[in-house]
């Protein structure tokens, strides 16, 4: 499974020493994390993909005085009205057809090229086409990337792995490293709608919300110790828990999990130490199970 393994190490996320975060829109499905530096320069926020929710993008105009440049060829209509949205009943795609069109022509009509922008989408797995075909050019005109990606290992509502043939996998494995050429992934956020997949030793989500941080912001990057999900992540279904993220590329080990309890709770918190450690046994035991065929490949820990 070694090309699973490239595609999970191009998912390592970043940090910058004494960075923050900042949580934006919905405390559900419709928020984002993002990196809270720079955003009140920032003038334009491109956001594909709108449906029923637009609470991230009021937020950030309402906070940061920007515009709101929103596309969704789905519905007819923004579900919020502010003189700051600008609305078009359009998607976006790799190139122009009569309902897409692209990022690079979306920028150029708009006239926003020399303007400071943040990209936000969330397009139900159009990203890859469109991710990959994106001139580079275009791609570094943003400060920041918010993206819901999709279907690393099935389609739903049958978790089967149907997305997780080679082909399928470099195909993801390309749009990332296209992306980590210009961006340090930041913040990760597994969508708890859809289970794991366990394959092999490695663990995937189905769907995650990716923070991309534009390199210039960071001088001395290095990998994060951050432990996912965080204080200001909340599941995007609300009657199911979040996914954690205990286990590589985004888990910076249990040791460093533990320090962290420690350093904020102190040590009167064993309790959740101890429960860690099950966690950890118990991920290794349904990996196991998963290899000797004991039990499926589908878990929502």
């Amino acid at each position: 499974m070694n090309y699973i393994y490239k595609f999970l190490k191009e998912l390592r996320p970043y940090d910058q020493l004494n960075s923050k975060r900042i949580r934006l829109g919905s405390q559900e499905d419709g928020g984002y994390v993002m990196l809270d530096s720079g955003l009140e320069d920032i003038e334009v926020l491109y956001s594909y993909g709108v449906e029923d929710n637009s609470d991230f993008e009021l937020m950030f105009c309402e906070k940061y005085q920007a515009i709101a440049r929103l596309y969704d060829h789905t519905v007819d209509e923004s579900p919020l009205k502010r003189d700051f949205f600008f609305f078009k009943k359009e998607g976006v795609g790799p190139k122009k057809t009569k309902y897409l069109d692209t990022i690079e022509n979306h920028i150029k009509k708009n006239g926003d090229g020399e303007k400071k922008l943040i990209l936000k989408m969330d397009v139900e797995g159009a990203e890859w086409d469109t991710f990959t075909h994106i001139p580079n050019s275009i791609l570094s005109l943003f400060e920041q990337i918010v993206v819901e990606v999709h279907f690393f290992h099935s389609i739903p509502p049958h978790f089967v792995g149907d997305r997780l043939s080679p082909s399928k996998v470099e195909k993801k494995t390309h749009v990332i490293k296209k992306i980590n050429n210009l961006f340090y992934l930041y913040h990760v956020h597994a969508n708890n709608y859809d289970p794991l997949y366990y394959i092999d030793s490695f663990k995937l989500p189905n769907s995650m919300e990716l923070t991309f941080v534009n390199k210039k912001y960071f001088q001395t990057p290095e990998y994060s110790k951050t432990i996912f999900p965080t204080e200001i992540d909340f599941p995007c279904y609300k009657s199911r828990k979040d996914l954690k993220l205990h286990f590589w590329p985004f888990y910076p080990g249990i040791i460093q999990h533990i320090s962290d309890i420690v350093v904020q709770k102190g040590w009167t918190k064993w309790g959740k130490i101890v429960r860690l450690a099950c966690e950890n046994f118990s991920t290794k035991w349904k990996s196991l199970a998963v290899k000797l065929r004991l039990r499926r490949p589908t878990s929502y820990s």
